[in-house]
């Protein structure tokens, strides 16, 4: 015999979220420079800018096509007049008079007119181009100042990973001097040594805890804000992953969205320099109007009679005293003006990219040296724990080679970090980021 046992819906929800956090918490537990970039790309509010951009371009877009669509107006007109047309023959006085049409003072009109752009000058054509070009500029910034905010990532994020090490190391010399200090009690309660030397140990013990404090609340304000940025919840439990990064070359190559901006603003003052030439081109409307009239095309009938007109009308402005060109000349500047902003955009950079090139190498060298220097601290330290305990220096000059130890250590933490940095630096400078 088979058993069912049905469970509540709710109980199995419970349980999928039970079991479910801990894997969530779990994957979001090191966060990595490539994942707060995803996440800036999906949260900023900016980023909803572009889709509105080609909402409102297409919306423009649609408007434009209409002008190629025949256009309806009704109009409709009723006046009154002091004064009408007369005729007035004058005849012999032996001839019988003739009576001419009189005309009423009021007069009605209804019709409905319509008119088609049969060619405008290739206007709407280029309005069109033009449209494309304004919704890429525009997206374009967006991109641009997206990009931007990658840089406050980078320092946000640079500044929790820097706090991190400190804090690491730190805790590290704590558990040190906390051994040292079991010991050192030890010998005071054998009358081997002073309680000074004890107590200089737990001071220094004690400024770690502040230092280690102090840092750990620079973390969470840069964890906070990193949160907040990234619109994502970062706690003081997050761990940050130190990014390893390849630099592929260090060929110089202008990869910035604003640099393609400037090439793009560049095209679209070529296409309205262009644009210009639809002024001198004739434009060719058909047109057509039907309705009611009283008087109708016969203004001597005092009859309401139909109305029903079909033509063409051509209109051409072959001389205009050189606006046009002169216009002309004015997109030609505006395109140079560009350019210029363009070269000098990319001439900073490569003035910082060189900055960022020269930190790369110098990091690099100061690094084999960080080694050498923390191997010889490391040493020194081992040596001085060692006399410490046969007595032969006291606390206080332990402490110092500790703090000796921790510098060296700490300097090559943050040199790699540096030269990291100057890595990212580069490649966020030349556009590759």
């Amino acid at each position: 015999m088979n058993i069912v046992i049905k469970v509540p819906f709710i109980l199995v929800s419970m349980f999928v979220l039970m079991t479910g956090l801990p894997f969530m918490a779990r994957a979001q537990d090191t966060i990595t420079l490539d994942f707060c970039f995803q996440q800036l790309q999906k949260t900023y509010p900016l980023n909803r800018q572009a889709a509105l951009m080609e909402k409102s371009s297409d919306l423009r877009t649609k408007n434009l096509n209409k002008n190629y669509l025949p256009q309806f107006n009704v109009n409709g007109t009723a006046s009154w007049q002091n004064e009408v047309t007369e005729v007035v023959i004058e005849l012999p006085a032996n001839l019988p008079q003739l009576q001419g049409p009189v005309i009423p003072n009021d007069q009605y009109k209804l019709t409905l007119d319509v008119s088609e752009s049969i060619y405008d000058g290739n206007v709407t054509n280029y309005q069109k181009k033009l449209e494309k070009f304004n919704l890429n500029v525009d997206k374009k910034n967006v991109d641009a100042t997206l990009y931007l905010l990658k840089d406050q990532v980078n320092q946000f994020f640079f500044s929790i990973l820097l706090t991190q090490e400190h804090i690491k190391l730190l805790n590290e010399t704590r558990k040190q001097l906390e051994s040292k200090l079991k010991e050192v009690e030890s010998a005071v309660l054998n009358g081997a040594t002073l309680k000074m030397n004890a107590d200089l140990i737990r001071a220094e013990i004690i400024k770690l805890e502040q230092n280690i404090y102090e840092l750990s609340m620079d973390r969470l304000a840069s964890i906070r804000m990193l949160s907040e940025l990234i619109t994502m919840p970062l706690d003081e439990n997050s761990g940050f992953k130190t990014p390893v990064i390849n630099v592929p070359g260090l060929d110089y190559e202008n990869k910035r969205i604003e640099f393609e901006l400037y090439g793009i603003q560049r095209e679209r003052a070529d296409l309205m320099k262009n644009m210009v030439t639809t002024k001198w081109n004739p434009k060719i409307w058909a047109f057509g109007q039907v309705g009611f009239g009283r008087p109708g095309y016969n203004f001597l009938s005092t009859d309401i009679a139909p109305m029903v007109m079909v033509g063409a009308k051509l209109t051409w402005n072959p001389w205009n005293w050189n606006a046009n060109k002169n216009e002309k000349k004015m997109y030609d500047i505006q395109g140079d003006i560009i350019k210029n902003q363009q070269e000098t955009f990319d001439k900073n950079l490569r003035v910082t990219t060189q900055k960022n090139l020269t930190d790369i190498t110098k990091l690099t060298d100061l690094l084999i040296k960080d080694q050498e220097l923390v191997a010889l601290r490391a040493g020194i330290t081992k040596i001085a724990s060692s006399q410490l305990s046969n007595g032969v220096i006291t606390s206080s000059d332990y402490i110092f080679r500790v703090n000796d130890e921790i510098q060296a250590r700490m300097g090559m933490e943050i040199h790699k970090l540096q030269l990291i940095k100057a890595k990212i630096s580069y490649l966020y400078n030349i556009g590759k980021l």
